[in-house]
């Protein structure tokens, strides 16, 4: 017979655990490949926590009370997983987005309210206690039935003293709200491959060992127990109702497991895998349960059934057997005292210590957060160790593990309604929770430590000490939780808190953020106001940890980026503190400026968050999503710039085109507000926005180089949609410059043809002159007398100035407009400028002898540009003489009537046809025979009025009663001259 003594078990124990430390330590100090350590693989192992020493030796315990009732273990989580896109991934998206870090910082975040963190960690910290009691009973229950004289409390205080070590060495390493722990992972991804391949082991050797294999297996006769030859043999449905309810809500409700899928992992493409490679893992360590059992049973094992792996290798005397199933234990039982306790610290922290008691900000609040993170692991650890002693080991697993299970369960209703009920309240929850954990406690849990108390021998193996009070127990308390829990939502009233939370939260309703100012108006107040409750140093490290996790600048100002840096910043905190006091503390120092202010919704947040889950809508939402994309992509690429902006001066959209022709980035722009923009922007938006035009068109100097730009601005209001008030304004801004220059061309091309069609006249005008000099100088040959050579110089001087002045007329007119935009305009008499346009028609010998009568006042002064402006009468007087009768009379007059001059071209030839009247401003339209007009005169004459803020009109006919005639009338304004000042 093997003998085996305590001191060697322990020692062997100590050894495997300091070779968990070991693998720990490698991961953390970066000794082993990165591509080991972030394989998939080490993720999905991390999750076979889940498997404690229940499911190492109880599973086999529940197959000899139930039969086939133990698969309930591992069927419920592997459903729970297979659906996870239901349930788990909308929680990882919440933990992940506002760092929620336990299942308490989750309640505490839905329900507003502290009261329910502090409740949820009390409920579970009483429902957890006895599952990590059963896993340092199961040690020294494996370590007692080897050698009977075990010190078992010495050998459980010194594994819970090494699982405390190694809780705080690698799962409170610091303090931070991303924080994440690779060693440990990797620690628990091989105490889960050790315990996985021990249990395959054992299993294949029972089957070899004692039946032969799995064929001679089918052959034998195995004796059952009695209880399972029963009328009833096997689990009933309502206790298989019952377990598959515990165990399909483990993933959410158990500490560790929380800790696990949503806590250490940041990335949804790793819950899609263990959403079928954990159930894989599970199958595996199912497998080998009954071959185990059936083996005890065909040996006559005098172990109790839950020990059956190590009766297995003392009955065939096989002490590779034992050791391998006794560290196989110890593994399973380590794996889940470390999390549990590192995931119950975290929740004690949050949700019992800081809404009671805030720290010293002036010292390192860090490292006071971080130390009393490690006292609160060593209080869960030792907590554990004393019921442990207290129920000395006369419970057995199945007993300890039941309780756990159905106290746990207690959280179901509040989770199923945070996640797909938006009227569940914290009055509701907290009322159901206290009611159905009263009647588990009353039921499970004050009995089996009353019996503990008084019994001094192990108690048989039953489920939760009564094999059918424990799923009535589980239904009833499950029931009356859930019952209260509805009633007491529907029948009080939900905080606006909590309604807003349930629009984050509830998996059918939209993340409905509103555009609202905060007081603070750069991250440099943000420090400010938070350093009033954290200290300056730590104020300062949350600010500029929140602003470089959103890619922001320090000297961010926006009021869109204000607002999720003060949700990150909340989320931050909340990772550290716990949700109840982060938002408390935001709250309060970062608070909204709701003054005079209106609840928008934050339309660029919505833009986003669409973008972050296009990929995982389908049907009818997918296809709105695809064409609210489409519009969105057409406006950003429109050839044009768009603006759009809301009530309150906030820029929503700026696309591609508006950056391009303000400089101004659609990163800079989006989400601030108008009067932060460059000051010529500003001053320009802000003041077409305020004038009465829905279009204007402006000029501005070009900062990428010489001259000017000219941009044609439109806008239009958001509609009213029921009692909704108009949102803002689009503003759409268009390039205009090359239109402009354009324009400028067509102007000048006109000139030339104008020039061309007076070069006959012109070449007879400086030929007159030009003969006339040289006669002057033929006759100086024969001039001696001084006056008489002094007044021949003088008519050749005449002649010569009259030549310059022909020129010089040509050649502004013909340059007018060419100057590189620098024609300013100036003050300038409207006489002055008729006169130049009739001078320069008088040129044309070829053209229709008409007479050009001038009756505009010599007092009529214009602010303008006298060459182009004179452009405008050249066409109207062109066009007039062209349609007049020879020797006609061609007038015209101006009067001023009040700050305009009133301006009238009149003659009197055959009129313009009515069908024609509505089209002569039309470019390239004429009524002239081909190759003698262009169509461009009228057009450009309007133009240029219009430049000159004047507007032109004809009516035809001028004369009504001798039906023929046209007169044209453009209003142009005068110049107003300043009074002098006089002192």
């Amino acid at each position: 017979m093997m003998v085996f003594n305590w001191e060697w078990l322990l020692a062997a124990g100590l050894g495997y655990l300091f070779l968990l430390f070991l693998t720990a330590y490698l991961a953390e100090k970066d000794w082993m490949p990165k591509a080991l350590l972030k394989h998939p693989l080490v993720y999905i192992l991390s999750i076979g926590v889940y498997c404690s020493a229940w499911a190492f030796y109880g599973s086999v315990g529940m197959a000899y009370e139930f039969g086939y009732g133990y698969l309930a273990y591992y069927v419920g989580v592997s459903i729970a997983l297979l659906f996870s896109a239901v349930i788990l991934r909308p929680v990882l998206d919440l933990a992940r987005s506002y760092q929620l870090a336990s299942l308490a910082d989750l309640f505490a975040f839905r329900y507003r309210s502290r009261w329910a963190g502090l409740l949820t960690t009390v409920g579970v910290l009483l429902a957890m206690l006895p599952l990590l009691a059963l896993q340092i009973q199961a040690i020294t229950d494996a370590i007692t039935l080897l050698d009977p004289n075990t010190r078992a409390w010495l050998v459980a205080l010194l594994i819970c003293a090494i699982l405390l070590l190694f809780s705080v060495l690698f799962g409170a390493r610091d303090v931070a709200p991303t924080e994440q722990h690779p060693g440990l992972i990797f620690a628990l991804a091989f105490e889960s491959l050790f315990k996985l391949v021990a249990l395959l082991i054992l299993g294949g050797a029972a089957l070899i060992e004692v039946f032969g294999g799995w064929p001679e297996l089918n052959q034998l006769t195995i004796p059952l127990p009695e209880h399972l030859t029963e009328a009833t043999p096997d689990l009933m449905p309502v206790q298989w109702f019952s377990l598959l309810l515990m165990f399909l809500s483990a993933p959410l409700v158990l500490p560790h497991l929380f800790q696990l899928l949503f806590r250490e992992n940041t990335e949804l493409p790793r819950l899609r895998l263990a959403s079928w490679a954990v159930p894989i893992y599970l199958l595996l360590m199912a497998l080998p349960v009954m071959p185990i059992l059936w083996a005890g049973l065909s040996l006559g094992s005098t172990v109790p059934p839950e020990y059956f792996s190590l009766g297995l290798g003392m009955a065939l005397n096989k002490p590779w057997m034992v050791w391998l199933a006794f560290l196989g234990g110890l593994s399973a039982a380590a794996g889940i005292t470390v999390l549990a306790s590192i995931a119950l610290a975290s929740m004690g922290l949050n949700h019992l210590v800081l809404p009671f008691y805030k720290p010293r900000f002036d010292a390192d609040v860090y490292r006071w957060l971080l130390w009393v993170r490690r006292v609160l692991i060593g209080v869960v650890i030792g907590l554990s160790y004393c019921l442990y002693l207290f129920l000395n080991q006369v419970q057995n697993l199945s007993s300890l593990g039941i309780t756990a299970f159905t106290g746990l369960l207690q959280l179901l209703p509040g989770i199923l309604g945070l996640l797909f009920w938006s009227g569940a309240n914290r009055k509701g929850y907290i009322a159901g929770f206290l009611v159905g954990l009263g009647v588990w406690a009353t039921s499970l849990l004050i009995p089996m430590l009353a019996d503990s108390f008084k019994l001094g021998y192990r108690l048989p193996l039953q489920f939760a000490l009564n094999r059918d009070q424990w799923s009535m127990t589980t239904l009833l308390s499950l029931g009356l939780n859930t019952l209260v829990f509805i009633l007491v939502s529907v029948f009080t009233r939900t905080s606006r808190e909590e309604q807003e939370a349930a629009q984050t939260c509830v998996i059918t309703s939209v993340d409905r953020r509103h555009r609202l100012p905060l007081k603070a108006r750069n991250a440099g107040e943000f420090i400010e106001a938070l350093s009033r409750p954290l200290g300056r140093i730590m104020a300062e490290r949350e600010v500029k940890r929140a602003l470089k996790s959103l890619g922001f600048p320090v000297g961010e100002y926006r009021p869109y980026a204000l607002r999720r840096l003060r949700d990150t910043i909340e989320a931050n905190l909340s990772g550290l503190m716990g949700p109840s006091v982060a938002q408390a503390l935001v709250q309060r120092y970062l608070p909204y400026d709701r003054q005079e202010s209106i609840d928008r919704d934050d339309i660029h947040f919505f833009e986003q968050r669409l973008d972050g889950y296009h990929h995982q809508l389908t049907g009818m939402a997918a296809e709105l999503d695809r064409l609210r994309r489409h519009h969105r992509e057409t406006l950003y690429n429109l050839p044009i710039g768009v603006c759009s902006l809301a009530s309150d001066g906030e820029i929503l959209l700026w696309n591609r085109v508006m950056a391009e022709m303000t400089g101004i980035s659609e990163e800079e722009a989006i989400g601030a507000r108008l009067d932060s923009l460059p000051a010529n922007w500003y001053d320009l938006l802000d003041s077409f926005l305020k004038g009465t035009s829905n279009k204007m068109t402006v000029e501005q100097p070009n900062t990428e180089g010489h001259g000017k730009r000219w941009f044609s601005l439109h806008r239009n209001q958001q509609p009213v949609r029921g009692e909704t008030p108009a949102e803002g304004h689009v503003i759409l801004l268009e390039d205009e410059t090359e239109h402009k220059m354009l324009e400028s061309e067509l102007v000048h091309s006109e000139r030339l043809a104008s020039i061309g069609r007076l070069a006959a006249g012109v070449a007879h005008e400086i030929g007159n002159p030009i003969t006339g000099i040289d006669c002057l100088a033929q006759d100086l040959k024969y001039v001696s007398a001084p006056n008489e050579q002094q007044e021949i110089a003088d008519q050749i001087r005449e002649q010569t100035n009259r030549v310059t002045k022909i020129v010089r007329s040509l050649v502004n007119f013909a340059h007018a407009g060419q100057e590189d935009g620098k024609n300013d305009h100036q003050p300038w008499p409207l006489r002055q400028v008729v006169q130049d346009a009739i001078d320069l028609l008088s040129l044309s010998r070829n053209a229709n002898p008409v007479i050009f009568v001038n009756d505009v006042g010599e007092d009529l002064v214009l602010l303008c540009e006298p060459q182009r402006l004179s452009q405008v009468f050249i066409n109207l007087l062109g066009n007039a003489r062209d349609a007049s009768p020879a020797n006609e009379i061609v007038r015209i007059k101006a009067t001023a009537e009040g700050e305009s001059a009133l301006v009238e071209v009149i003659d009197r030839g055959s009129g313009i046809n009515p069908a024609d009247i509505d089209h002569i401003f039309d470019p390239f339209f004429t009524t002239k025979e081909v190759g003698k007009g262009t169509g461009l005169g009228l057009f450009l004459a309007y133009t240029i009025v219009e430049e000159h803020y004047g507007h032109i009109t004809v009516e035809s006919p001028a004369f009504t009663q001798e039906g023929i005639g046209t007169r044209f009338l453009i209003r142009l304004p005068l110049h107003t001259l300043l009074p002098e000042v006089t002192s």
